[in-house]
């Protein structure tokens, strides 16, 4: 009878299971990530470089080139002026033709900072870095990846996570089923050798 009813309300069960996992994957895909935790290659940091026009310019580079980047150029930093965040970002925006650009500074005593950027590309795909910087050192501590791309593998393992429950499920059940009427049947023939 259990097994009867599962059948019945699977299609319901479906649904509402497919579209739960659809939105704790999705929201599991676009939260930021800790660094152990997969690819952080996309992962990109904001450095300030000498200028001789302006003084300083602004440059996203990824966080792998950050190691060896300020011993290669004398004269740049990874520390980003509070009073110049505003223009900072303007400049990148432009520069880089992004859709969206943002990111936050927060001092910390030891005279390093926190920052959070966040910005999307023209193919809009959503990226985000969370590190600390010093003058010369960098060290990323979270990050962010989405994209339409990665969509599709969303909805996979969706279905997946569906299909997979709904299998354990009936499967448990149809084990239970073959048990019962296993026992049953045992029963049974234990009666009629009785008698």
């Amino acid at each position: 009878m259990p097994l009867l009813i599962a059948v019945l309300i699977a299609p319901v069960t479906g649904v509402v299971v497919y579209w739960l996992s659809l939105y704790a994957i999705a929201t599991l895909a676009d939260s930021w990530q800790p660094v152990w935790l997969g690819d952080s290659s996309y992962s990109q940091i904001i450095v300030l470089t000498s200028d001789h026009s302006t003084g300083h310019a602004a440059e996203l580079i990824p966080v792998y080139n950050a190691a060896n980047y300020a011993a290669v150029r004398p004269g740049s930093s990874f520390l980003i002026p509070v009073d110049r965040k505003e223009e900072i970002q303007a400049q990148l925006k432009a520069d880089l033709k992004l859709s969206s650009l943002t990111f936050d500074v927060k001092p910390l005593p030891d005279g390093q900072e926190e920052i959070t950027l966040s910005f999307m590309d023209r193919t809009d795909d959503s990226y985000g870095s969370r590190y600390r910087a010093s003058k010369d050192r960098v060290q990323l501590e979270s990050y962010r990846y989405a994209s339409d791309r990665g969509a599709i593998g969303v909805l996979l393992y969706a279905m997946i996570l569906t299909v997979g429950i709904h299998m354990l499920v009936f499967g448990v059940l149809l084990v239970r089923a073959i048990y019962l009427w296993w026992r049953r049947r045992r029963a049974v023939d234990v009666l009629m050798a009785r008698t």
